[in-house]
């Protein structure tokens, strides 16, 4: 086999790599955006799970773990939906110092940017 032959292979066999390591990674944000994303709730499950796994807790550590994780997924979601509004705010103002400087055709398509990106958002926290 030829010099050129062989890194034309290995070419190939890189690009296939690529693109299938591209499908792969669309397909999992697909899934996650079907099935929620990372909620509070789903977070809190892989955060006990993987301490359980690492730190080799005994049942009742487990349930201690698990408490104090309940607990502090709720106090974060009480801190994220107090803080969320004015996060939204913020944005919503800078977008509406942007839009003076636009096109009509450019304004609208910063609203749909807009409507978009809080669809995701809300997508994004869960029901």
């Amino acid at each position: 086999m030829s010099r050129g032959r062989a890194a034309m292979i290995l070419a190939g066999v890189f690009i296939l790599g690529v693109a299938c390591g591209a499908i792969g990674m669309a397909a999992l944000h697909r899934h996650r955006a079907h099935h929620g994303g990372f909620s509070s709730e789903r977070m809190e499950r892989f955060v006990v799970r993987r301490l359980t796994q690492r730190l080799q807790l005994n049942d009742a550590q487990v349930e201690v773990l698990r408490q104090a994780a309940d607990k502090a997924r709720k106090e974060l979601d009480q801190v994220r939906s107090e803080t969320r509004p004015r996060i939204e705010s913020i944005l919503e103002q800078a977008c509406d110092e942007l839009k003076p400087a636009l096109g009509p055709e450019q304004q609208k398509e910063l609203e749909t940017i807009r409507a978009e990106a809080l669809e995701h958002l809300r997508a994004r926290e869960g029901p």
